[in-house]
């Protein structure tokens, strides 16, 4: 039996781009892991007669590489996606998904040993040359259709304009009675299908809501232990974990701290993913290149116009404490994880820290954080979750700068 060639240095550089991608959504089957229960979803808003779908979460835990792979997961339907922005209107979006479906016509010529003319038929064609379209102009399209289609709107949530999206219900209500062979799926970042779609009850029935939550650790793993294993490279368990905790459900860390710790193996030789030397490396590098308006907010949050203060430390004790259900925390459990410059523990007493929370729920701090319920029940959140992964990150990058984090080695 022959036996398998090793991956050299260079092949391990060429495949990771193609391996761990932080930057970009997943495209391709086998680099996409977890999220089954979501693909089981659509596929039944697919199958079921009239039914539609939103698929909705926070920023950054992977809708569009779960459209992506929508495109192919379904051999039996033909799928469009198009990703929409704030310049465009109801009739435009339209007419870029339409144009993607082309279906292949056969035509005899005149006379008896005419060939046959095999052309191709864009359905943007079939569209009104009229400025302003309705949900009536889309059924037309569809109308004398049998093939199965799936057609997705990624990045809905730039849309801002009510009239889009009150056209889009209208649409997606008239397919549902009229068209069942056609399938819509909205995607976008949204606590809620209100927030995407407005408020439209006679939505409710057709409409299958897909919510998108952070991944779960075991999901997690399987895009670490998958992507190392195409690198010929292995993990130390405790790193593994590190990776798990500090991505935060966020497969966009996950992607970023696997990429820069592989890289930093491969160039120094070394087949195992250690602690001390790569991920701290991968730690460096993924605040780097984080995204600059995430780190602009982070900046903004911190500095004070009036002098020396605290809430660089304030976020970071909110980045560490516990979270309830609905991702908020409590001022006594963030409190808790507070580290002064001057000041200890004991000396920041609850309302000081209050006083810093509620200047950070503030426009002149961003806001970068919301306050929920009041009194006894108060609570604070992060207003976009990645923000809190990634102060989690600098807090770790702190301790290795003071030298703390190495307490035992890998």
């Amino acid at each position: 039996m022959a036996k398998t060639k090793m991956m050299t240095r260079e092949d391990k550089l060429a495949k990771l781009d193609e391996v761990f991608s932080p930057t970009a959504p997943i495209e391709k089957r086998d680099l996409f892991f977890g999220r089954i229960g979501q693909l089981n979803d659509l596929y039944g808003a697919i199958t079921q007669r009239g039914a539609h779908a939103v698929l909705y979460g926070d920023r950054g835990v992977g809708k569009t590489s779960l459209a992506n792979m929508a495109m192919t997961a379904f051999p039996e339907v033909v799928a469009t996606k198009v990703t929409c922005n704030r310049t465009e209107d109801f009739k435009s979006i339209w007419q870029e998904a339409l144009k993607k479906i082309r279906f292949y016509t056969s035509r005899k010529g005149i006379g008896f040993n005419a060939e046959v003319r095999h052309e191709s038929v864009q359905l943007d064609l079939f569209l009104p040359e009229k400025d302003e379209i309705g949900s009536v102009d889309i059924l037309q399209v569809f109308e004398n259709l049998s093939t199965r289609l799936l057609i997705i709107f990624d990045e809905f949530d730039s849309i801002s304009n009510d009239t889009i999206k009150t056209k889009m219900a209208d649409t997606i209500k008239s397919l549902s009675d009229n068209v069942p062979n056609v399938t819509v799926l909205v995607v976008g970042i949204a606590d809620s299908v209100a927030q995407l779609l407005g408020e439209h009850p006679s939505l409710e029935r057709c409409l299958i809501q897909i919510q998108m939550p952070r991944m779960s650790e075991e999901e997690l793993k399987q895009i670490i232990d998958n992507g190392l294993r195409r690198l010929e490279l292995e993990i130390i368990d405790s790193v593994r974990e590190k990776i798990i905790e500090y991505s935060s459900g966020f497969p966009h860390y996950t992607h970023a701290l696997c990429k820069s710790a592989a890289y930093y193996a491969v160039i120094n030789d070394s087949n195992t993913i250690s602690l001390r030397m790569h991920f701290t490396y991968a730690v460096k590098k993924a605040i780097q290149t984080t995204s600059q308006s995430l780190r602009n907010s982070y900046q903004r949050a911190i500095i004070n116009s009036r002098g020396p203060s605290h809430f660089e430390e304030v976020l970071a004790a909110c980045s560490l404490a516990n979270l309830d259900e609905y991702d908020c925390f409590t001022n006594s459990s963030s409190l808790s994880h507070f580290k002064g410059k001057k000041k200890t523990k004991s000396e920041m007493t609850t309302g000081e820290f209050r006083y810093y929370l509620d200047a950070l729920c503030k426009d002149e701090k961003g806001p970068i954080l919301e306050k929920i319920g009041q009194g006894f029940n108060l609570r604070y959140k992060f207003i976009n979750p990645i923000m809190r992964a990634f102060i989690r990150l600098k807090v770790y990058d702190k301790k290795i700068e003071a030298n703390k984090v190495f307490e035992q080695e890998d």
